[in-house]
């Protein structure tokens, strides 16, 4: 996409009708779905089944973040198109939860037979408490396959004392009524995970886990249905999962057997060989309850996402729930020194790619050209797809967002009709592609044009945030919940907060969002706040929202590292290695708010990049000259 050095008359009266119509505040979302013959035909069901009210989620059988499309059950059923939300149909009424990142974004697309719940604001109850309070002798209807275990337990045990009943029948009532509509699984074959990249084979992560079952647990079972611990525990990749180099599969590991339970068709004959080489028996992937049931072991591990369905089949007798912190998803989360060379040389190339669109747009719209928050993604995706080792997808949806959409965290950017950028807010970027070696999440946040006061002080504060973790110095034991106040101090000074996490995990070539570490007071949603340990990698994302004007957020992805201190005192100690290598916007910060050491900080880093980058982009003279001014 090239820069508009002249336009037409017809030209610039549609860049006005764009802009009038994006100042006026008119809708960027998706229009809402007419759902009343689906909910009709959903009622139906529900009374064929004695269900009176059914509850839908976003997660598949493997509570997995993305869904594959056969797997959408709440956007067909609402059409609401975000990542997280809950809906509860009752005989009589249609009910919707979602946080405050969505909040927006479902008042916009949901109908009028729904009533929106916005969890998070003052007296508005979780769908799992307003449920039950429900009328005394209702049954509650969910999928045993789609909500975990863990969860089940808590709400049949809360219903019970409400004198209501939780009910799993044996049909997905959502599928019933999408029937034939419905989209078919996608099969695309899976692959292997070249050791180039994987670092450690596949045989000695069944023989680690192996040693931690026969120390730990006789005589038992480990089953792993989190798609992300199936592909790296045996070094395959897929493309069933949007955004997720994974595939539906379910792995059993007992001291004699490696049972996998999987789709054959979406196995090569080269992939059949190989994992017959490592004694992997195959199995159809609807017969994994049979096994359980069957299996005479007397322990089933599962973790803490497994279903209903799954614990029930083994029989929740002898089932044993795995922590967040578990073996498999600890090892998968400390990267071995292969993997975190490819994250490094994944961030180093994917930050070539970043200088080469942020030049081409920054000159965009220093000539005037209209430039759709839509077109500035597309620009930059291209760019990243053609990196030799680009995966075929994305690391998740792309947050394009100008003016005061960036004060959406979750911002979905249009595919048609996006914002288009101004001179007057800063413009807010968050993506990432898949490589074979390295899973990206950056975020930047920029100005072209003269910022407000009020502006560059937000911007200041979220960059010392960001600064004041990324040099952080912690002993061994430490936990992401413990540092995450370093981030928003800064932020503190002037009133401002931001109501999301400071980071997450990052997967290798996986999962862009990985547990169970975390950088928040849930330290990635475990339970018990996890200690970080060295070779896990992690984002460092601060940010600002002011609801209606603008969003700030700067993101970069770093790596928790052994540090060398003046006398290691009680060590070990910890830092992080900023792996992200794209330079810093300077044009938003107020400089007299940056310490000495936070100005010293900043040079360096943009340094960095500009001393390492300029050899991938030379050739490039408008990559070039931008770089140079960074």
């Amino acid at each position: 996409m090239g820069c508009v050095a002249s336009r037409t008359r017809p030209e610039l009266d549609e860049k006005r009708a764009l802009l009038e119509q994006y100042a006026s505040g008119v809708s960027v979302c998706a229009k809402p779905v007419d759902t009343t013959q689906r909910l009709a035909q959903l009622r139906h069901v529900m009374r064929a089944c004695g269900v009176d009210a059914y509850v839908i989620g976003t997660e598949d059988a493997h509570a997995s973040e993305y869904a594959a499309p056969c797997d959408q059950r709440l956007p067909f059923i609402t059409g609401f198109t975000g990542s997280t939300a809950t809906a509860v149909v009752c005989l009589d009424a249609a009910h919707f939860f979602t946080d405050g990142r969505y909040h927006v974004q479902a008042s916009e697309q949901l109908d009028v037979n729904w009533t929106l719940h916005r969890v998070g604001e003052p007296d508005v109850q979780p769908w799992t408490s307003w449920i039950t309070e429900l009328p005394h002798g209702m049954h509650v209807g969910m999928d045993a396959a789609l909500v975990p275990h863990t969860l089940a337990v808590r709400l049949r045990a809360a219903l019970q004392s409400q004198h209501k009943t939780l009910v799993c029948p044996e049909l997905n009532l959502v599928d019933e009524v999408w029937g034939a509509e419905r989209p078919p699984p996608t099969l695309t074959p899976v692959y292997e995970h070249s050791m180039e990249y994987a670092g450690v084979d596949a045989a000695s992560k069944i023989r680690d886990l192996r040693q931690w079952l026969a120390d730990h647990h006789e005589d038992a079972a480990y089953v792993l249905s989190a798609l992300d611990e199936v592909a790296w525990l045996l070094n395959l990749r897929g493309a069933s999962i949007p955004c997720n180099p994974v595939f539906p599969a379910y792995v059993i590991v007992t001291a004699d057997d490696v049972a996998m339970f999987v789709d054959e068709r979406l196995l090569t004959h080269s992939v059949r060989l190989y994992l017959a080489a490592m004694g992997v028996s195959l199995h159809a992937y609807e017969h994994i309850m049979t096994w359980l049931r069957d299996t005479p072991l007397s322990k089933i591990l599962v973790d803490e996402r497994a279903s209903h369905a799954l614990v029930h089949a083994a029989g929740e007798n002898r089932v044993v729930v795995q922590p967040a912190a578990s073996p498999v998803a600890l090892a998968k989360a400390c990267k071995n020194e292969v993997e975190q060379a490819g994250l490094r040389h994944a961030y180093l190339r994917d930050g070539a790619a970043w200088v080469k669109w942020a030049a081409w747009l920054e000159e965009a719209m220093r000539r005037g050209a209209t430039i759709t928050e839509r077109q500035a993604a597309d620009e930059l995706a291209r760019l990243r797809a053609a990196d030799p080792l680009f995966a075929g997808m994305q690391a998740y949806d792309a947050i394009s967002a100008a003016g005061p959409n960036a004060a959406l965290p979750h911002y979905e950017t249009p595919t048609t009709h996006s914002r288009v950028l101004d001179r007057e807010t800063p413009y807010l970027n968050d993506s990432g592609p898949q490589y074979h070696d390295g899973t990206i999440d950056t975020t930047r946040t920029m100005h072209f044009g003269r910022p407000s006061a009020e502006q560059k002080r937000a911007y200041t504060r979220v960059l010392q945030g960001h600064i004041a973790l990324a040099c952080a110095r912690f002993p061994a034991g430490t936990t992401g919940a413990q540092l995450d106040m370093l981030a928003r101090q800064p932020l503190y000074q002037d009133g401002y907060n931001y109501m999301h996490g400071t980071g997450h995990g990052v997967g290798s070539f996986l999962a862009v969002h990985e547990g169970p570490h975390g950088l928040s007071s849930s330290s990635g949603g475990a339970t018990v706040p996890v200690p970080l340990q060295e070779g896990m990698a992690l984002s460092n994302e601060p940010g600002f929202y002011e609801v209606g004007h603008f969003g700030i957020r700067i993101e970069s992805v770093v790596l928790v590292r052994r540090a060398t201190t003046h006398r290691d005192f009680q060590g070990p100690w910890l830092e992080l290695e900023t792996l992200t290598r794209v330079p810093i916007s300077t044009r938003l910060v107020d400089q007299r708010l940056l310490s000495p050491m936070e100005a010293q900080w900043l040079r360096a880093y943009n340094r960095q990049c500009r001393d390492e980058l300029l050899p991938l982009v030379r050739g490039d003279r408008r990559a070039e000259k931008w770089l140079r001014w960074q």
